[in-house]
């Protein structure tokens, strides 16, 4: 009996098997590689298209039957597949394919990563994606050593000061070169562009990775490329929102109150105000930052999608971005769209094409960063507290010496606007002509079309004051750039023996540009058609309403021929060259073409049988390079070529000569010299970078004096040197790590000392506040010492030429021992922490050895301003023998000295994110849904520094009460499905 009902038993439980064998389970697990969690993988069952995708953890989950095949893949790793068994969880670690390793984007090709002779620093999608900055080349701040990357503005949209290893032109271009997907593009308007379209950024730093852009090489170059979909995968979709609020800052100073300001006025000329005054002061005090400054806003929408067959993959994506600014009428609203397609025709036949669409509208600030009082971040600190918004009658208070109410009213009442459309496109072709040679052509086109509009309304206060005719005027500018570059390649690669692999490949290349403007100021403003052209009354004789009119065309080429050979031995050895030979329309016929070269080389020194009983050293490599680059920037399109314009003589207008011909002048050249190492230790725990590199400019372009007799004032002419030397360091390390829990910390540092070795003929000259002097750095100050107070009378005390107190003030004591407004260290740190599903990122930036004009200070610390608000260190001015204080007597001018310049070094709490990704397990049942990420954000939270103006920060050496940078708070969600 027993037997028989074990018989049944076992049938039963057998049949039990049988059926849970035969539905589907959840099978979850995690993917990733050796340095982490792998989004984005793809998992598919075999023989179907039933499938899903790792979430932002590497996790994810899909219905499978015991004996399902799962496949897992991802691009750069190799494909592995599991059969469902017993268990419902796999956990897998994808090995990298040595056939797909990963390879980072470099001159017109890619390379292996960490088997590149040059040096180039990548910086990924993860760094760049989600900041709520408008503009590409701000978000790119700390993000590489030896990448200086300074706001000029908080303008939304307002473009950065970039600098790669130094300034090295005096008189020319001192900014890299962008290139987005092969598309040279202009630097200075990328609030038209989205960030978030952009897979990777390389930066290439010395002559190996930048000799072959040639003359337009010598700044460095920024790649960048934009996201791809992929062969083979299943659509994906991503949709990312997010919102914001900004605030502005706190000034390193702080004006006067109304009773404050009374009281000061009362000590330059006593009785200028009653005791009631004074009393009423004390309750009825504008705070002009209150009127001038608001909270400021960003929200941005974004849908993306990617995917792709057997023959084709594509990238689209559309967003929207809209950006208040914390300033009154300044904002940015930006549409974009991205469309990037690529199809195999055949085997041996690519093609594609890459295009960004870009509409901006903005709305500025007039004489932003400007010592004028219609900047309204001028009159926030100018305009007297004890003035009111408002009259009693409502209306406002505007008119002379009204500071406030009359730039409120051009804020509120008048227009300045700019509508600019921006389109970057290449298309290309690849034939695969043999195994070993291809042939690849490529067409770019970056385009810009913009329209600028400011108005004054006859009735107010700016308008009332337009000459002529004093009723408002309608001024509008429009412009177009086309920048189009075209090139063709060749390409024969080989290997031999399965140790030499030898690549060369031969360019031919043309860019043209194309520059055009005209523009028109018109005066006696219609108010009931304000804002439009047809406002403006028709100029006669009698009301001399003349309309002022403008315009600009520019057009130049280069021709470009360049070839390019690498050898390597066993990924062991690594030598590769460039030869490059440009033409220029700048130049004249002698000196039109320029040769620039490169040559560079790598060894992998743990593939060397000496390093195989080493313990802890994962990676080890040495390269080093060198080579020249050209600089063709600053200078005019045809330079040998007199120039004519206008001119009036005795009354009679004609034609004249406005600039001479110069058939001297020729390229500027920098030889650059690099040597790096690269390392990694513990399992590549702790790994990283150090670089030592020399720059040297020689036949920098510099302005001479000519003899008055030839009717010119000055020549451009090949003069002088300049010398960069310096050290990049890049650190990474593991600091912990479990299965729930990591610590990444991260850094990079750049020391750069800049210096001026030759003059030609001349040893110094000045420009402005600055001198360039053989054997100081470039922007050095240049300006009478500052001693103090003497406090017995209150006189103020300078240092003569040599350095001895004075109470004399002459330019002829000027001194050059107060520093430069170019940074000699700068760099940033952060860490990464990841505990189960949060995440937590920071990043820190920094500039040191860097002085400003504090030009803030020489107008609020100045009896000679008295008629408008000043700071609070007035309060202090010397007032009888004794006073030991800052401030000087009033009887005293106050003169521009040393005084105004402060130490800006800081230290920027630049970057925070904590992030939270959604359990996959959430999304079984919603199969639409792979992922959702939810983030909060901040950006400049803290700035330590001694710099007593609005921002250290920023693209000039003189403060001049520029828009300040916001601090924002943002919260974003990114869904994919």
């Amino acid at each position: 009996m027993r037997t028989k009902f074990n018989g049944i038993l076992t049938l039963f439980l057998a049949l039990i098997v049988q059926i849970s064998f035969a539905q589907d389970r959840t099978i979850s697990g995690s993917v990733s590689d050796e340095a982490g969690p792998l989004p984005g993988v793809t998992i598919l069952k075999k023989g179907t298209t039933q499938g899903t995708e790792t979430d932002f953890d590497g996790n994810f989950s899909i219905k499978a039957n015991t004996g399902d095949i799962l496949v897992f893949s991802f691009v750069g790793m190799k494909t592995q597949e599991m059969t469902v068994g017993i268990s419902n969880t796999i956990n897998l670690v994808l090995e990298s394919d040595s056939l797909l390793e990963e390879v980072v984007i470099v001159g017109y090709g890619t390379a292996k990563k960490g088997k590149i002779a040059g040096s180039v620093s990548v910086v990924s999608a993860k760094e760049i994606e989600s900041v709520p900055i408008a503009s590409f080349d701000q978000i790119l701040q700390g993000q590489a050593p030896g990448l200086y990357v300074t706001a000029g503005s908080g303008q939304p949209g307002s473009s950065a000061k970039v600098r790669i290893r130094g300034t090295r032109s005096i008189n020319g271009g001192n900014s890299p070169l962008y290139v987005l997907d092969g598309v040279p593009i202009t630097s200075g308007d990328f609030a038209a562009l989205n960030a978030n379209d952009f897979e990777s950024v390389s930066v290439l730093k010395d002559a190996a990775s930048v000799a072959i852009y040639g003359s337009r090489g010598a700044s460095g170059v920024i790649l960048i490329t934009s996201k791809k979909g992929r062969y083979n995968s299943k659509t994906n979709f991503t949709y990312r929102s997010q919102y914001g609020v900004s605030e502005v800052g706190k000034a390193g100073f702080d004006v006067m109150n109304a009773f404050q300001k009374m009281t000061f006025e009362n000590i330059l000329t006593p009785g200028t105000w009653s005791q009631q005054d004074l009393e009423n002061a004390k309750v009825n005090s504008t705070n002009w930052k209150d009127v001038f400054f608001r909270t400021g806003t960003v929200s941005s929408h974004e849908l993306s999608a990617a995917g792709g067959g057997e023959n084709s993959r594509f990238f689209v994506s559309t967003s929207y971005f809209d950006q208040q600014g914390i300033g009154l009428r300044s904002d940015l609203k930006r549409i974009q769209l991205r469309l990037n397609l690529e199809n195999k025709a055949s085997d041996n036949l690519t093609f594609g094409v890459n295009t960004s669409l870009g509409f901006t509208k903005s709305n500025f600030n007039d004489s932003e960063n400007a010592v004028a009082l219609q900047n309204p971040y001028a009159a926030v600190y100018l305009a007297n507290p004890y003035h009111t918004l408002y009259n009693e009658d409502g209306t406002l208070n505007v008119g002379s010496g009204k500071v406030g109410g009359n730039a409120y009213e051009n804020l509120v009442r008048n227009k300045n606007n700019s509508f600019d459309s921006k389109i970057v496109t290449n298309v290309f072709t690849e034939l695969k002509i043999t195994d070993n040679l291809k042939a690849k052509v490529n067409f770019g086109l970056d385009y810009l079309q913009s329209r600028d509009v400011r108005a004054a309304r006859p009735d107010t206060n700016s308008g009332q004051n337009t000459t002529p005719g004093n009723e408002g005027f309608y001024r509008t500018d429009n412009s177009y750039s086309a920048n189009i570059n075209s090139y063709a390649q060749l390409t024969y690669n080989t290997t031999i023996n399965q140790d030499h692999e030898i690549e060369a490949s031969i360019f031919g290349e043309y860019n043209k540009f194309y520059f055009d403007s005209n523009g028109f100021t018109g005066y006696g403003i219609n108010p009931k058609l304000f804002g439009y052209a047809n406002s403006i009354t028709a100029a006669t004789a009698d009301n001399g309403l003349f309309p002022n009119t403008r315009g600009n065309n520019v057009e130049r080429g280069l021709l470009s021929y360049f070839m390019t050979g690498k050898y390597s031995f066993q990924d062991k050895y690594i030598f590769d060259f460039t030869v490059r030979r440009d033409a220029s329309s700048r130049f004249s016929k002698a000196n039109k073409w320029g040769t620039f070269w490169a040559a560079g080389i790598y060894w992998d020194l743990m593939k060397e049988s000496f390093m195989n009983q080493n313990g802890f050293l994962n990676t080890l490599k040495l390269r080093a390079s060198y080579g020249t680059t050209g600089n063709q920037q600053g200078i005019g399109s045809f330079q040998d070529e007199g120039i004519y314009g206008t001119s009036s003589y005795a009354g009679e207008s004609g034609i004249a000569p406005t600039s001479i011909g110069n058939n001297k002048l020729k390229w500027e050249e920098t030889a650059k010299l690099n040597f790096g190492l690269d390392f990694g230790f513990w399992n590549n725990r702790i790994n990283g970078t150090i670089e030592y590199y020399i720059d040297k400019t020689s036949d920098l372009f510099i302005n001479q004096q000519l003899s008055g007799t030839s009717g010119f004032t000055s020549i451009d002419a090949n003069v002088g040197k300049m010398e960069n030397r310096g050290i990049d360091v890049n650190l990474s390390a593991i600091a912990l790590q479990s299965e729930d829990f990591s610590l990444t910390v991260n850094g990079n540092f750049n020391y750069n000392k800049n210096e001026i070795t030759d003059l030609g003929q001349e040893s110094e000259y000045e420009t402005g506040t600055s001198i360039v002097r053989v054997g100081l750095p470039i922007n050095t100050h240049y300006i009478v010492g500052w001693a103090g107070v003497n406090p017995a009378n209150g006189q103020p005390l300078y240092l003569d030429a040599n350095q001895n107190v004075t109470t004399t003030f002459s330019d002829n004591n000027r001194l050059a021992i107060f520093g430069s407004s170019e940074p000699v260290y700068t760099g940033s740190f952060g860490a990464d922490i990841k505990y189960k599903n949060f995440s937590l990122s920071t990043l820190f930036t920094f500039a040191g050895d860097y002085f400003r004009f504090n030009n803030q200070s020489f107008f609020q610390e100045n009896p000679n301003f008295a008629q408008f608000n000043l700071s609070t260190e007035m309060l202090d001015i010397w007032q009888q023998p004794g006073d030991v204080t800052n401030i000087q007597a009033a009887q005293y001018n106050r003169e521009f000295t040393s005084k105004d310049i402060e130490d800006a070094s800081y230290l920027r709490f630049r970057n925070v994110v904590l992030a939270y990704d959604m359990p996959s397990e959430i999304f079984e049942k919603a199969k639409f849904l792979s992922g959702v990420r939810f983030y909060v954000q901040g950006q400049n939270l803290v700035t330590w520094t001694n710099f007593t103006g609005f921002d250290p920060e920023d693209d000039n050496n003189i403060a001049q009460y520029e828009y300040p940078t916001p601090t924002t708070y943002t919260f974003g969600v990114d869904i994919k499905f």
